[in-house]
């Protein structure tokens, strides 16, 4: 007799692959009428010998990522086709061969780069009153040893989702077997000034809350950066005349926030059918003489 129906999709990330039973891809889990439990098993295409995956009661899915186990440290191999047969008290069915091989190019999209060229730019425009010293933008913090007062760090603290749309959770490739998804993402970045003295560090943290605010107008607004944007700032002074670090330094931590849009695209190769033609033939009637 005929198995449990199954669905069977590789995972556009490769690895691994997704087998849903009894119609639930559809939203519908119907189980066959008298069936009560189910045996996965996997084997290679043209090698002797299966794997037993699960054996148990009734399953709406499972995701197969390889080593005799789902969820295991070894995924399936992006150079071998596999065979799954999946049995339950009704009968057996067959899926595959399918090779779970995928490729995933990622573009970042470089904001803390841009923040970084952007705020060096607006420093190498300031008007410089007497007694500020010029100043660079940097990601990296001192090693081995301070580097020349004073100068800014910048860290991108923290990525976070705050909007996502309906439907992100649905698999729906264009005709050109495009799919994105969509979201928003607040973004903070941690800015830190160090200087050796109070007024010096209190006119590059002004300036670059001034600067963010003209940027956030126009360069992020106009990129899709825009849904909102904040700030704070805190100052301290640190030493430690104990352990010898003197003379220390006057620091600010400014925290420069932007939420907007985070997106993936996805490129994918499923079968789409773009358009169906029905042709109709009538047969006219014979005509009795």
């Amino acid at each position: 007799m005929s198995g449990p129906p199954v669905n069977l999709s590789v995972v556009p990330t490769g690895g691994a692959v997704l087998m849903q039973f009894y119609g639930s891809e559809t939203g519908h889990y119907a189980p066959s009428s008298g069936a009560t439990q189910m045996v996965i098993s996997r084997a290679v295409s043209g090698v002797a010998g299966t794997t037993t995956l699960y054996s148990g009661g009734l399953l709406a899915a499972w995701v197969d990522a390889g080593d005799g186990q789902s969820f295991s440290n070894a995924p399936l191999s992006s150079g071998l086709a596999y065979l799954w047969t999946v049995t339950d008290n009704i009968g057996t069915t067959q899926v595959g061969p399918a090779t779970p091989a995928s490729s995933i190019t990622t573009q970042p999209d470089a904001l803390t780069q841009l923040l970084i060229r952007l705020l060096q730019g607006g420093v190498n425009s300031l008007a410089l009153p007497p007694g500020i010293a010029p100043t660079n933008v940097t990601t990296q913090m001192p090693q081995g040893g301070w580097q020349a007062l004073p100068f800014i760090v910048v860290n991108l603290d923290l990525i976070q989702q705050s909007e996502t749309q309906i439907g992100e959770d649905v698999v729906n490739p264009n005709p050109g077997n495009d799919w994105s998804l969509w979201v928003n993402a607040k973004r903070i970045w941690r800015v830190s000034v160090m200087s050796t003295d109070a007024e010096e560090r209190d006119f590059y943290r002004d300036s670059l809350l001034s600067i963010f605010r003209v940027l956030k107008a126009t360069v992020f607004s106009p990129i899709g950066y825009n849904v909102t944007h904040s700030f704070q700032a805190a100052s301290y002074t640190t030493a430690s005349e104990r352990d010898g670090h003197t003379p220390g330094f006057y620091g600010a931590d400014l925290m420069l926030e932007i939420d907007g849009e985070f997106n993936t695209a996805v490129l994918t190769n499923y079968g789409l059918i773009n358009e169906i033609t029905v042709g109709v033939t009538v047969t006219q009637p014979a005509m009795a003489l």
